[in-house]
């Protein structure tokens, strides 16, 4: 499935995190691989709540950190198809 600013993701059910220094750390339960994440990637995370779409989040972390919502929809995107690759995320 491609991801768009329409698409809703969640937290996958295999996963935890903790923030440090504002940054999370997401670690696969099933590997035990962790991920780390910027500021604003972990201003997301913690957003993914499996009802906003990629927009909505964008749209509220543009307002933020003063940044376009197209540029924000586009980091969105390149990120969340990095957590999928790391099996982090669901879609729906």
């Amino acid at each position: 499935m491609e991801v768009n600013d329409q698409t809703v993701l969640r937290r996958s059910d295999g996963t935890t995190f903790e923030v440090a220094a504002g940054e999370a750390i997401v670690i696969d339960l099933d590997s035990g691989t962790y991920f780390s994440l910027n500021e604003v990637g972990t201003v997301f995370w913690q957003r993914l709540d499996g009802r906003q779409t990629l927009r909505e989040h964008a749209e509220a972390i543009a307002t933020d950190y003063d940044v376009d919502v197209s540029v924000a929809v586009a980091d969105l995107i390149e990120l969340t198809a990095r957590l999928r690759a790391e099996r982090l995320v669901d879609v729906g």
